[in-house]
């Protein structure tokens, strides 16, 4: 596998100028790593109307590679800019009946390919809002006019919202193009945007990354070697400094130590964390396709 990272990156961006794809290629922000018993590629365009091509062209290359006995793991995706964001009015459920959320219109681009999403924006996490600006009764009766609320308040975090998840790279990135459903804007989503602060975001994130399918079971090697039970906090905190920075992103200057980085916290973003390292960990074990794992690292998955 040794430089089979480099020789698979210049065939894809051979075949990508052979294509005529060059300049919506994205080199500064694609990366091609190699993995234990199999090779990732995150290829990135500027433009999503390339997609469809560019695809084809990825998966004629993991069929050769198959042929080797190599194994590609994949991610094709481009970046999106949000292109406006409109208030419709009160969301509605698919048999037509109210939800107790608001619903706007948001129309993604990525180059000359453009999406339109929609969002429903919960009212507990309108709440959320009103109580961090000290809102209290109606919205009219705290001076604010419904509209204006609507359009200069709420309008900005669903656009910070979507830039956020627009912003995620690697495995764990966020297809507008998979999106037909409603978008749901929680009150856990209102808190991140609005009050998290960068330390937690950067955990979060550590947290994601060492439980994505092509890293969990290198992550619970390590914990494995160092004699680490995954159901320990405490002790699972250092190995996640290996995560930080994300597991397949480049190009950002991030902390190097996760314990560091969690003494930095507030008591209650201390308890959202190991709330959220918890239900990843759940996740993992009811998930069929790591079935095998508890069985190859017995000691990881013992219980404190």
């Amino acid at each position: 596998m040794i430089l089979m990272a480099d020789k698979l990156q210049s065939t894809l961006e051979k075949r990508i100028r052979e294509a005529g794809l060059e300049e919506f290629y994205d080199g500064d922000r694609s990366q091609y790593l190699d993995l234990d018993g199999e090779v990732f590629a995150e290829i990135v365009f500027k433009d999503g109307s390339v997609l469809d091509v560019a695809e084809k062209l990825v998966r004629q290359t993991a069929e050769e590679l198959a042929q080797q006995g190599i194994k590609l793991e994949s991610v094709v995706r481009a970046m999106w800019d949000v292109e406006s964001v409109e208030y419709l009015d009160a969301a509605t459920m698919p048999d037509f009946s109210l939800r107790a959320a608001d619903e706007f219109r948001v129309v993604v681009k990525s180059g000359r390919r453009q999406r339109q999403l929609r969002v429903h924006v919960t009212s507990a996490a309108t709440e959320i809002v009103r109580h961090k600006l000290g809102l209290s009764g109606s919205i009219a009766a705290d001076g604010l006019h419904p509209e204006y609320f609507l359009r200069e308040i709420l309008t900005p975090r669903v656009q910070e919202f979507l830039e956020h998840e627009l912003s995620r790279g690697g495995t764990g990135y966020w297809n507008p193009l998979q999106k037909d459903s409603p978008i749901v804007l929680t009150a856990t989503d209102m808190s991140f945007l609005l009050g998290q602060s960068t330390a937690f975001d950067e955990l979060r994130q550590a947290i994601s990354d060492a439980f994505d399918p092509p890293v969990v079971d290198s992550f619970l090697g390590s914990l494995s070697a160092s004699a680490i039970k995954i159901h320990d906090f405490d002790a699972v905190l250092p190995e996640l400094s290996n995560m930080l920075g994300g597991a397949y992103r480049k190009g950002e200057t991030f902390s190097t130590s996760a314990s560091d980085l969690f003494r930095r916290l507030d008591r209650t973003e201390q308890e959202l964390l190991k709330k959220y390292f918890e239900g990843k960990l759940d996740q993992l074990k009811s998930d069929p396709r790591f079935a095998a794992l508890p069985q190859k690292y017995p000691r990881v998955f013992a219980e404190v």
